[in-house]
């Protein structure tokens, strides 16, 4: 056998580059409820609590009633700033990762399943809730008929936050795609570096370098529009190499411009994410309305309006989607705070008559506005 060199003095260690190290979790770690997913159910888990019990009895912290669920199915227990699962023998199992595991730690945006893995839990931290309305407000409601990117849920768009998972949002404009690339920027691990947004890639490869370098280990919105951006081929591989760790979120008008643009080999490695127009969900549009309305401290609701007035907003087109929606609850909230349309339009600085046509002819709302007052 060779002999080896001796050392003959201290090894000195170097750092890693920050670009290259691996990422971790910045968000708070201390779960605080779980979504059971495909649902609006959630479990609220108290922060100063110790443990939870979860199986099919009504005396759990986290009661499920089904005959795949044990009675006592398994307990959570804090350790520290995650949650420690431990199954009690149940007879269909606790599964992690795939996997039926007797213990397993969990945290925020991670997901573990019970009875045979019929029952599905996301653990979320107070961040996480915080959003999910958000989230689903812009993705909408899961649609039984709709294309894998329609299916995408807001507690899957949790996962793939967490994941750091490459996002292709295709929609059509004004669908709040960047408000939702914040929010995914917002809940995932490095959320602390400054998320960064583009429309055009600078000729240089040099300022390519500067661009990817400061959107290194976080997060690069490119908006690719209806496919008038166009990338150099060069600096799309850089994008996705493993060198600057970037989460790359494309906003798009189509899957076709997408792939005229990335192609289909960075396709295959992206999410689809359909946003939906409002014209396509108008179950949503009243929920939407209520909370703008909430948001401007109106006290006005769409349940308060008159029927007819109801179903207008039902079956308007809402052609900007959101810009539309946002303008709609700015005037009808100016509206019902001056009492009249003539007095509101004065608040908005805009034309009365502009705004009666706006009312009347592009809405097709009639006067009174709502069952218990009048117009003027």
């Amino acid at each position: 056998m060779a002999n080896l060199p001796q050392s003959t003095g201290a090894v000195r260690t170097r750092t890693v580059p920050e670009m290259l190290q691996g990422s971790t979790f910045e968000g708070p770690k201390v779960v605080t409820s779980l979504l059971m997913y495909g649902t609006d159910v959630e479990y609220d888990l108290s922060p100063i609590k110790k443990r939870f019990t979860l199986g099919a009895l009504p005396a759990r912290d986290i009661s499920i009633r089904s005959p795949f669920v044990s009675g006592m199915h398994c307990r959570l227990d804090r350790k520290l700033l995650g949650l420690r699962v431990t199954d009690e023998g149940s007879k269909n199992g606790t599964y992690f990762e795939g996997e039926r595991e007797k213990a397993f730690y969990l945290r925020p945006g991670k997901m573990f399943a019970v009875g045979a893995r019929m029952h599905r839990l996301l653990a979320l931290n107070d961040e996480m809730r915080a959003c999910y309305p958000m989230l689903t407000d812009i993705l909408g409601k899961t649609d039984p008929h709709a294309t894998r990117g329609e299916m995408l849920t807001s507690a899957d768009l949790i996962i793939a936050a967490v994941h750091g998972t490459h996002l292709l949002i295709t929609s059509e404009p004004e669908c709040d795609q960047v408000r939702l690339a914040q929010i995914v920027h917002a809940i995932s691990r490095l959320k602390s570096r400054p998320m960064v947004e583009i429309d055009q890639v600078p000729d240089d490869q040099a300022k390519q370098h500067d661009l990817l370098r400061r959107a290194a280990r976080s997060t690069l919105v490119v908006d690719l529009g209806s496919g008038d951006v166009r990338l150099p081929a060069s600096f799309v591989t850089m994008m996705f190499s493993s060198k600057y760790q970037v989460r790359v979120i494309a906003l798009v008008r189509s899957i076709g411009v997408a792939n005229e643009v990335l192609s289909d080999w960075y396709l295959r490695q992206m999410q689809p994410v359909l946003l939906r127009p409002i014209a396509r969900r108008p179950e949503a549009v009243h929920r939407l309305l209520d909370r703008m309305f909430v948001e401007r401290n109106s006290p006005l609701r769409v349940f308060d309006m008159t029927a007819e007035n109801q179903c207008a907003l039902r079956t308007y087109s809402w052609p900007d989607n959101f810009a539309s929606l946002r303008q709609a609850a700015d005037r009808l909230t100016s509206i019902t705070a001056q009492g009249s349309i003539r007095k509101a339009a004065h608040e908005l600085a805009i034309p009365p008559a502009t705004l009666y046509h706006w009312y009347s002819k592009i809405m097709g709302l009639s006067r009174p506005l709502v069952r218990s007052a009048e117009l003027s």
